[in-house]
């Protein structure tokens, strides 16, 4: 693994997503063609049929464009993410999988306890209508349950993507035991980090996981290189959409480590 320089409830559904014309996408998304048709719609189904349409709980474009090249770069053995919704991420998760190492075996984990509850499990049929399901293995869990056992289980992610619940308690129980996770050099991401409860979350990080998780730079995997001045702006106040931290040091902390206000 190189080292880089540098949902437990249900979502609510507060960012619309603006239909694509094909040819700005097919280029960096044909490497999965439901994904790109659901970036060109903005719409999806279900196990019922029910049709989703206007996908604001959807990870952005840009989000996907990061995830990918990240992916790509990291080229990580196993990843996770909370959070499955209507499937982008995992989708995009899946087919880098089976485009890097080509045999399926499970090596994307997705955890959503409300996936046919509340998104008539669209993020699952997805994977299956790309042909990927044997890359992935899902669990309809809530993250504060299953995460635990990973670790007792010693599982290890390379890279993990957190996009669940965004309630304080939630994000930081997923941090917590997220790090923990991480493979030596293994990158944690973060979904909307400008939400206050989230945000809390990662000034904690920032002010006392210092020695554990470094901060990542993620300007280079970013199809503007980072260059744009509203997103210049938003590194500059810390107000990204999407922060990125490697592991660096060991965790946990030891028991009298030093403690920071923030």
């Amino acid at each position: 693994m190189p080292r880089l320089t540098g949902k437990n409830s249900k979502p609510h559904m507060n960012q619309a997503i603006v239909t694509i014309p094909a040819a700005s996408l097919n280029d960096e998304f044909g490497f999965c063609s439901v994904l790109n048709e659901m970036l060109q719609t903005a719409s999806t189904v279900g196990r019922s049929g029910k049709e989703f349409k206007d996908l604001g709980a959807l990870s952005t474009l840009n989000n996907l464009r990061v995830l990918r090249s990240l992916h790509l770069h990291l080229r990580p053995k196993r990843t996770l993410e909370i959070g499955l919704c209507f499937g982008g991420s995992c989708l995009l998760f899946t087919a880098t999988h089976r485009e890097i190492s080509g045999q399926p075996t499970h090596q994307h984990t997705a955890l959503d306890p409300f996936q046919k509850e509340a998104w008539d499990d669209a993020g699952v049929v997805a994977v299956e209508r790309a042909g990927l399901s044997g890359y992935l293995d899902f669990y309809p869990r809530f993250s504060n349950l299953a995460l635990p056992q990973f670790i007792e289980a010693g599982r290890k992610f390379e890279l993990i993507y957190i996009d669940g619940s965004h309630l304080f308690e939630d994000v930081f129980v997923d941090a917590y035991y997220c790090a923990r996770l991480l493979a030596d050099d293994g990158v944690i991401l973060f979904d909307d980090c400008r939400d206050p409860h989230v945000k809390k979350v990662i000034k904690f990080i920032r002010s006392n996981l210092k020695s554990s998780l470094r901060e990542l730079d993620l300007s280079p995997f970013r199809a503007d290189g980072g260059k744009s001045l509203k997103y210049r702006m938003a590194r500059f106040v810390g107000q990204t959409q999407l922060s990125a931290f490697q592991r660096a040091g060991d965790l946990p902390r030891p028991y009298n480590a030093p403690f920071t206000d923030f």
